[in-house]
């Protein structure tokens, strides 16, 4: 019989925990399905996480810099190991959003380095913000990238890295897309107003005249769409002076059932061009993501034309660069669809979830790619 694999998990950093519950949750099941051994390593800060969603942040308030001097781990990172036939293999999972950072000491200490928002390519020239604009990576990225996995970004489900609390939510993920189904298009934005301070702020001052925030032209789109299509379609920005583009925000109890029951899922990325949540929680309800054109990827690739329909340059384009005329083109074709193509693509995007996407599959594949060779 052979010899056991067994993955550990270093302990995670506390304000990242559930940002990790997907590769957790999958780990969890492999192990129950009798493929692993896993072993979670906790601390002091991890029973209040566990306990109940609202715990950790309660526990945190009360005791802000007991709860930072006892947390583990490096921010978005998590490290872990697998063993197997007597050898050990190191990794790091990077869940942070700028695709051109990487934590260089990690990359060089551990064996496999899978990043959340990998750029499709490791252009000498560093990664495109734009079309004239490249932020250049750490030599050392570019020295190891052999070492360099796409990951995936998972979405928090109970916020507890409890199995049989996470076994629920994503079943009433999946529940949210088997419902009515009346939004052709939905576009939901937090704000339409250029961010430039932190991260964004060196990201626009150091592309100064080559770039445009992608914030002025998600509010853009939403103003456009309420303007040119009468019903059957939620596109909402929550911090905007504009009237025309103000919605509503969804809160979480409620915002599965709002994304399920839309057939397309609009993205116009920002943040360093990272993917959000949005991409995973519409695979979840069997959504397409029509985006702007994508310059990071998972570790499969995405189907493009159903899971992802191609909007072209936006991001951080300057806006007279971009090509609205595409953009309206693909969102009319998509809002005039017929219901039997709308609803064969659902049924494909849900399937592709199963065979790529849920958290068991992405947890085997961190485990076969971190096997000791």
């Amino acid at each position: 019989m052979p010899a056991p694999v067994r993955v550990t998990l270093d302990p995670i950093h506390f304000p990242y925990m559930d940002y990790f519950e997907w590769l957790v949750f999958g780990l969890q099941m492999l192990h129950d399905a009798g493929e692993i051994e896993f072993q979670l390593r906790t601390t002091f800060v991890t029973p209040p996480f566990q306990l109940h969603a609202k715990a950790a942040p309660a526990v945190r308030r009360l005791f802000p810099r007991l709860m930072d001097s006892l947390a583990r781990g490096s921010g978005a990172m998590l490290t872990g190991a697998v063993e197997a036939g007597g050898k050990k293999r190191r990794f790091v999972l990077d869940l942070a959003d700028s695709p051109y950072l990487f934590q260089t000491d990690l990359l060089m200490d551990t064996d496999v380095y899978f990043k959340a928002q990998c750029p499709t390519t490791f252009d000498p020239r560093g990664f495109p913000i734009a079309q004239d604009a490249f932020f250049p990576y750490h030599p050392d990225v570019l020295t190891y990238q052999s070492r360099i996995r796409p990951a995936m970004l998972g979405r928090p489900l109970s916020r507890t890295l409890n199995q049989r609390r996470n076994t629920r939510i994503l079943q009433q993920w999946r529940l949210a897309g088997q419902g009515v189904k009346d939004t052709a298009l939905f576009a939901y934005f937090g704000t339409d107003k250029p961010i430039l301070h932190g991260p964004e702020g060196v990201v626009m001052s150091r592309f100064s005249g080559l770039v445009s925030h992608p914030n002025e032209k998600r509010g853009l789109l939403v103003e456009e769409m309420r303007r040119r299509y009468a019903t059957r379609v939620d596109a909402r920005v929550l911090n905007t002076d504009h009237k025309t583009r103000r919605g509503a925000q969804v809160y979480d109890a409620n915002y599965p059932q709002v994304v399920g029951r839309a057939w397309h899922n609009i993205n116009i990325s920002g943040f360093r061009r990272s993917l959000p949540f949005r991409f995973i929680d519409s695979f979840l309800t069997g959504a397409s993501v029509p985006a702007d054109e994508l310059a990071l990827r998972w570790y499969a690739p995405f189907e493009m034309g159903t899971e992802v329909l191609d909007l072209g340059p936006m991001g951080y384009e300057l806006a007279d660069a971009v090509d609205w005329n595409r953009v309206w083109r693909v969102l009319d074709e998509l809002y005039n669809e017929p219901h039997s193509v709308r609803v064969e693509r659902q049924r494909h995007i849900q399937d592709r979830f199963d065979r790529l996407w849920h958290p068991q599959v992405f947890a085997r594949y961190v485990v076969r790619e971190s096997l000791p060779l």
